[in-house]
């Protein structure tokens, strides 16, 4: 598989490709950016980290087998014929940037960049695009209206919540957050919506009519601002992101080579990502968090669960806060 991470030189990416460098060593990966220096440099440097992943005792990997790190400008996505797309540039944030508004104050500073960037994206025949760059629900939308490829090729990336999810729960039940599976549906943001009623333990069915929504909902909210102050906005959520997006990647992989039947991971259950909606839960026109199959063309099927009330009202909640954005910018669907 081929990568291509555009906003390649920033932290987030160039995480992402050091840890697939780490985990997933056959995929090559391209560093897309306008700054080619700092891309070139990136990629250079973690193409000689590979050599200590491939030179470690019990490396599963061999010198031939690794794939390659490259820098590439916006103007080469064509020729790259990548597999597979993450987008990640993103205006820069204030230094105040610490608060929970701050996703949504970003809505106006990366569209344009959304626009420039179809532009690139609109020579390459309909790839899976995982965006990342904030507001994910609405940027995921637009892109889908601006390129019109089949919507399946388009994600959005949510799973910094699942984890932080896991650890909430995980702190209350006195188990290991590594086993705890609460797939979190909604919004990328305040109105992340948790689907306690699936919560499982290693694998097992767990009561959760004893904890308490609302404190978990607002440890997910505050944690990534809390360790944004405490570490600097740049440095953002860069390790779980990276991780996340890594793990959907290998997601895809999997579900390519098993028919989209097994990327679930060892919980057995699938992960919510946003996508565009076309009359799933009762939505259209936007985009929001569900439960998917991957495969390497995208979304294979997206899952409709029976909701427990409060995850419905919930659901409709993040529906109502994406639509009230896309109708202010007029996206398709809005009058735009």
């Amino acid at each position: 598989m081929h990568v291509a991470i555009i906003g390649g030189a920033s932290t987030i990416a160039t995480t992402v490709a050091h840890t697939l460098a780490g985990v997933t060593p056959t995929v090559d990966v391209s560093l897309v950016d306008i700054n080619e220096g700092a891309a070139w440099a990136h990629a250079k440097d973690i193409t000689h980290a590979t050599y200590h992943f491939s030179n470690a005792p019990e490396s599963t990997t061999s010198g031939d087998e690794v794939g390659t790190i490259r820098s590439a400008t916006p103007d080469e996505l064509a020729e790259l014929d990548p597999d597979f797309i993450v987008f990640n540039a993103a205006a820069s944030q204030p230094e105040d940037a610490t608060d929970r508004g701050a996703r949504e104050a970003e809505l106006g500073r990366n569209l344009p960049i959304v626009e420039s960037v179809v532009e690139d994206l609109k020579p390459l025949d309909p790839t899976p695009l995982l965006v990342v760059t904030n507001p994910i629900d609405r940027l995921v939308y637009q892109f889908y209206s601006l390129l019109e490829w089949p919507r399946r090729c388009f994600l959005g990336y949510s799973l910094s919540e699942t984890a932080r999810m896991a650890d909430a729960i995980g702190s209350e039940l006195s188990v290991p957050q590594n086993d705890v599976y609460c797939p979190m549906m909604g919004e990328h943001g305040e109105n992340v919506v948790p689907i306690l009623s699936r919560t499982r333990v290693d694998g097992e069915t767990v009561e959760t009519e004893h904890l308490d929504r609302q404190d978990l909902l607002e440890y997910v909210r505050d944690i990534p601002f809390e360790i944004a102050k405490e570490r600097g906005v740049p440095e953002t959520s860069r390790w779980v992101t990276s991780a996340g997006i890594t793990r959907v990647i290998r997601s895809v992989i999997a579900g390519s080579s098993n028919g989209g039947d097994s990327h679930y991971g060892r919980l057995g259950g699938p992960f919510c990502l946003s996508t565009p909606l076309l009359g799933e839960y009762g939505y259209e026109n936007l985009a929001l968090s569900v439960p998917v199959d991957l495969d390497a063309d995208g979304v294979r099927e997206i899952h409709e669960w029976d909701l427990a009330p409060e995850e419905s009202d919930g659901l409709a909640e993040a529906a109502d806060a994406v639509r009230v954005d896309l109708e202010r910018i007029g996206a398709k669907g809005y009058g735009g």
